[in-house]
């Protein structure tokens, strides 16, 4: 019986040694592609920041008006802030007679110094076909001095003469408001009208 068990032990021991080799192997090459995996995910992280700054503190811009040359408000919305028609205290704007002139003062105030405003005035908010007085009444406005609205209907359509405020100064306009010598009484049939100018305003280089 010895005989007969040797040739069968001997190529189980080599059936056993070759799969043991093929199973370390396997397990070595398992090994390495671990590895290999692990190299492949690992990665080096940074960040870098950018940022930038933005404002309007070199061309805050904004104008304001006022009815006394003093305290300066928005008066954004119409109708704004009311003239008083008291420069020649002998003249009652509300009572014009034939050839009087009615006279008031508003101001105009750039706020914040950094660019100039360029202002145009807009021809009074008035239905002419609806106010036979405001087709009668004549208007001059100058600013500072300098007419920007030239003996103009109050219902006129045309345009003033843009004028400059400087960056942080102030511009005194005046409004004239003249009934003619020669208007006929029997023409005028509306006894009051109101004038509402916009005065529109535009940022420009100082």
């Amino acid at each position: 019986m010895t005989d007969n068990q040797t040739p069968t032990s001997a190529p189980l021991t080599d059936e056993r040694n070759r799969k043991n080799r093929k199973r370390k192997a396997i397990l070595a090459s398992g090994a390495v592609l671990g590895v290999g995996a692990v190299v492949t995910l690992a990665a080096w992280n940074d960040t870098v920041f950018s940022n930038g700054t933005f404002g309007i503190g070199d061309t805050a811009w904004n104008v304001q008006g006022s009815v006394n040359g003093t305290d300066f408000l928005e008066y954004e919305t119409s109708p704004g802030g009311t003239v008083a028609f008291t420069v020649d205290p002998a003249v009652d704007a509300s009572n014009l007679m034939p050839g009087q002139t009615a006279k008031g003062k508003f101001w105009l105030k750039e706020t914040k110094g950094n660019l100039d405003a360029t202002i145009t005035i807009q021809p009074t908010v008035v239905d002419p076909a609806a106010n036979s007085l405001a087709a009668a009444l004549r208007v001059t406005i100058t600013a500072d001095g300098v007419p920007v609205v030239s003996n103009q209907a109050l219902s006129a359509s045309g345009t003033a003469t843009p004028f400059v405020i400087v960056a942080g100064d102030t511009a005194e306009l005046e409004f004239q408001v003249t009934l003619p010598a020669n208007a006929n009484p029997n023409a005028i049939t509306n006894t009051t009208t109101q004038a509402i100018w916009e005065m529109k305003a535009q940022s420009a280089e100082a």
